[in-house]
């Protein structure tokens, strides 16, 4: 089945909202990037009988990073706007 997407007339007031709105969500991701960046990969949530850390894994900033890259994705004007950047690699893991 083909999806088509009716896309805003390039010039009009939708298409520069449209743009403004695209380029926050790309913002965004680089943030929420940076944000995980600076997070533990793995984080002691307390002490077993020995005494011993118990360390759990802390994937939530990668599975926020994840779930943007994919809804981000979907979307035909970041793609585009991505492409002509050079900078697909932000929406790949």
């Amino acid at each position: 089945m083909t999806h088509i997407v009716q896309r805003p007339i390039p010039g009009t007031e939708a298409y520069l909202r449209d743009r403004r709105q695209v380029f926050a969500e790309i913002r965004q991701l680089e943030s929420l990037i940076a944000w995980r960046t600076r997070q533990p990969r793995w984080h002691a949530v307390g002490y077993d009988a020995d005494g011993e850390p118990d360390v759990d894994a802390n994937d939530r900033p990668w599975n926020k990073v994840h779930d943007a890259r994919q809804v981000l994705a979907t979307n035909p004007t970041v793609t585009e706007i991505l492409g002509a950047q050079g900078r697909q690699s932000l929406l790949e893991a």
